[in-house]
C-alpha cells in the first residue's frame, strides 16, 4: 500500500477483468488527519464504480508513474480526480498528467477528468484555463445539460437539470476548439465537455457528498471566510446530498466496460 492507501494491482496477462484506473491528484496538508476514512480519495470514486459489474478498479497517486499504469494490459478507462493544484501552473506533475491524457487518446482509452482533471484536459486541448472571474464556486448548484449532453452516454438516465456539488476557484474559461459542450452552469459555464471519442471532463464533483466536502473545507474556513463572496459557514452548513450526480461515474464505468478490448 502507498501512503494514500492506493490499490496498486499489476495486470498480468490479457484475461484479467478490465479495470478503471483512478488517479488520485490530491495533496493533503498536515491539518488533515492521516488515516481518517474521508481522506481516501480513491474510495470516493471506487464506491460507485464497484456497483458496475464486469469492471475492476486500480488507484494510483498522481506522483507515481501514471504513464506506466495506463500502459498496462487491461486498462479500460482512466479518471483523474480533483486537486488543490492549479491546472494552469508550470508544474512537473501537471506535465506528466498532461502526457497521460495524450496517451489515453493515443491508445483509445476513455478518460474522465473531474474538476482539476477537467481543467487539465482543457489545458491539453488548448483552452484558456485560469481563475474563475466569478470567484469560488462552492456547494450545491444546478447544471443544465445541452442537447449534446442529453444525448451523451455520460449523462444517460439523468435529468436535463442536474443538482451537483461544486468546489473550485479555477475553471475552463473557453471551450476548447473541436470540443462539445455537454453541460453548463450559471457561475462557471463549461461544466462538462467531450473531445472526440475518448476524452470527457466535468467541472463538478460527482464523487463527493456533504460529509466529504465539509471534511475538505473545515481546515480552510479561517483562511477563506473573508475571501468568499458568500457566507462560507452557512454554505457548508446547508450542503445537501446529490444522489443523482454519481450516476455520471457509473455511466462512465459502463462506457469503459463496453469499449474494453
Amino acid at each position: 500500500m502507498g501512503r494514500r492507501g492506493s490499490i496498486m494491482r499489476r495486470a498480468v496477462g490479457m484475461n484479467l477483468e478490465p479495470r478503471l484506473v483512478v488517479v488520485d491528484a490530491v495533496e493533503w496538508a498536515e491539518s488533515y488527519p492521516v488515516g481518517h476514512p474521508l481522506r481516501n480519495v480513491g474510495e470516493w470514486f471506487v464506491r460507485y464504480v464497484r456497483e458496475v459489474p464486469g469492471i475492476g478498479t486500480q488507484v494510483v497517486a498522481a506522483t507515481d508513474n501514471v504513464l506506466a499504469a495506463v500502459r498496462e494490459p487491461g486498462v479500460a478507462g482512466v479518471i483523474l480526480s480533483g486537486s488543490p493544484r492549479d491546472a494552469w501552473a508550470v508544474d512537473p506533475v501537471n506535465d506528466r498528467l498532461a502526457e497521460m491524457i495524450r496517451e489515453c487518446e493515443r491508445r483509445r482509452i476513455p478518460f474522465l477528468g473531474v474538476c482539476y482533471g477537467h481543467q487539465l484536459l482543457g489545458r491539453v486541448l488548448g483552452a484558456e484555463v485560469g481563475r474563475e472571474p466569478a470567484g469560488l464556486e462552492l456547494g450545491n448548484a444546478v447544471v443544465t445539460l445541452t442537447e449534446a449532453g442529453q444525448r451523451s452516454a455520460l449523462f444517460a438516465g439523468l435529468p436535463k437539470e442536474l443538482e451537483v456539488l461544486q468546489s473550485h476557484q479555477d475553471a475552463v474559461l473557453t471551450l476548447p476548439a473541436g470540443a462539445e459542450l455537454l453541460a453548463e452552469g450559471n457561475h462557471t459555464r463549461v461544466q462538462a465537455m467531450r473531445f472526440g471519442e475518448w476524452l470527457w471532463g466535468v467541472q463538478f464533483h460527482p464523487e463527493q457528498d456533504p460529509d466529504i466536502l465539509r471534511f475538505i473545507w473545515e481546515p480552510r474556513r479561517e483562511t477563506w471566510r473573508d475571501r468568499c463572496r458568500f457566507d462560507l459557514d452557512q454554505r457548508l452548513a446547508e450542503l445537501r446530498p446529490t444522489p443523482v450526480a454519481p450516476q455520471v461515474l457509473r455511466n462512465f464505468a459502463n462506457m469503459c466496460r463496453r469499449t474494453a478490448r
